[in-house]
């Protein structure tokens, strides 16, 4: 975690146009401050300090925020964060000391949701520690109680490089009873993504790292812990005894085979979400294009796995999206189906809105010959349509940095939408922006 994650106070301005009424885009970072509206919610803290909540909604592809307030506490080393969403309600964690070291253990948990104005604490889940990229919030019954579901690590017992078995906790709280947070051994099934998607032998990591976790929900509280290096585990949580079923990703693209096994954050390149009416999990993958090779590239992703000496000449020539889906619940299609290509040169960029006009002047300004070389990352899926959220950062012209996100549909290959973004944040290199439908039936 980064040792400095708070913005600075002044949370950015939103038009009055921008209110949102459906999905949203939201900064998983909140603002410190006190901006108080229809959405404010107050509570305690576990050390009696009072605590104010307040979400501020704008419609993709502008940002929407949360606001904290608690006096008393000084976040300028680490700040409240979203952990979660579902419906329209919000899991927020917020450090009891912000100058602790133990920061694993030392959170306060909230329950918020925006349009009730109500902001309940969870009992502290000491001594189990919670991942945020691997902990869901499950709303029951329209919000009237919920669930949190936490995954949590053992370690995996090998046979040289052979995974032979690998347990894991689910740690669960339910809102509906009196029994706390609760801990149940988790095992996977089969193993099914090395038959797929096998890791080099010179790749050091585990079989399944939780970058991001989503909620299906249903009749037995499905969740979705994605690793968008390969593969997901699904898990309906709320049966008594729940499994783990591996489901792989699609096989890499073949330009990012090199890439993705050496970057540190898979979520530059790729995205996996839910569609709004929990059909189908939908995932995309950002493929970056270069204009020649060193070497002869190998004709499958096994073979390059088995001669990952082979090298190619690193240098960016546009880049290509990739778009995939499959139904739910998993296993009964035929699952992962391709849906939409592109290529950035068959993009229409052209913006008919004036101020969008300007800021992609800006963007091109003296940085980039064309708009291929624009760098962009972190895509982001929406849950409702064909859109694609890029995310990029340039130094234009007499500015000390210019970050946007591209809102991009692609299925018909136009830009949709072009917002900026608030570059104060240290979290701009390192972006937690997740779709949300918080605001529906408002």
């Amino acid at each position: 975690m980064a040792a400095s994650t708070v913005s600075s106070c002044v949370p950015p301005s939103l038009p009055e146009s921008a209110a949102a009424s459906g999905l949203v885009l939201l900064d998983r970072w909140c603002y410190i401050a006190d901006l108080p509206k229809n959405t404010t919610a107050a509570s305690t803290t576990s050390s009696g300090l009072p605590i104010k909540v307040t979400f501020r909604a704008a419609r993709p592809p502008l940002l929407s925020h949360f606001c904290v307030h608690c006096p008393g506490l000084d976040f300028r080393k680490i700040g409240p964060k979203i952990v979660a969403t579902d419906a329209d309600l919000v899991l927020l964690r917020v450090p009891i000391d912000p100058n602790s070291i133990n920061r694993g253990l030392d959170w306060d948990y909230f329950v918020y949701r925006p349009r009730a104005q109500w902001l309940n604490l969870l009992p502290n889940p000491h001594p189990r520690v919670l991942d945020d990229s691997a902990t869901a919030l499950i709303s029951r019954e329209d919000g009237a109680w919920y669930v949190v579901a936490a995954l949590g690590v053992r370690l995996p017992l090998y046979d040289g490089r052979a995974l032979i078995r690998w347990d894991f906790d689910l740690h669960l709280y339910r809102s509906s009873d009196s029994k706390g947070w609760i801990s149940k051994r988790l095992s996977v099934n089969e193993f099914e993504r090395d038959k797929l998607i096998p890791l080099p032998r010179a790749v050091d990591r585990l079989y399944h790292e939780t970058e991001k976790t989503i909620t299906i929900g249903g009749e037995h509280g499905t969740v979705a812990w994605v690793d968008l290096w390969r593969g997901i585990f699904f898990c309906d949580v709320l049966k008594e005894c729940p499994l783990l079923q591996d489901v792989p990703l699609p096989v890499p693209a073949r330009g990012d085979w090199d890439r993705l096994f050496r970057h540190c954050n898979p979520s530059y390149l790729r995205d996996v979400t839910i569609s709004r009416n929990k059909d189908l999990i939908k995932y995309v993958e950002l493929e970056f294009l270069y204009r020649e090779e060193l070497n002869a590239t190998p004709v499958s992703h096994t073979d390059w796995v088995c001669n990952n000496s082979r090298k190619s000449q690193v240098i960016r020539d546009g880049w290509k999206s990739t778009t995939w889906n499959m139904a739910i619940p998993v296993g009964l299609g035929e699952g992962w189906h391709r849906d939409c290509v592109i290529d950035v040169k068959d993009v229409n960029l052209e913006a008919s809105d004036p101020c969008l006009s300007d800021l992609m002047a800006m963007l091109s300004s003296k940085t980039t010959r064309t708009w291929k070389e624009l760098p962009v990352s972190c895509p982001i899926l929406s849950m409702d349509d064909d859109v694609v959220y890029l995310l990029s950062q340039t130094r234009p012209r007499y500015m000390d940095k210019l970050a946007v996100i591209f809102a991009i549909d692609v299925r018909k290959a136009i830009l949709r939408g072009l917002a900026e973004l608030d570059v104060q944040k240290s979290t701009i290199l390192f972006p937690n922006i997740c779709t949300s439908e918080i605001c529906r039936g408002t």
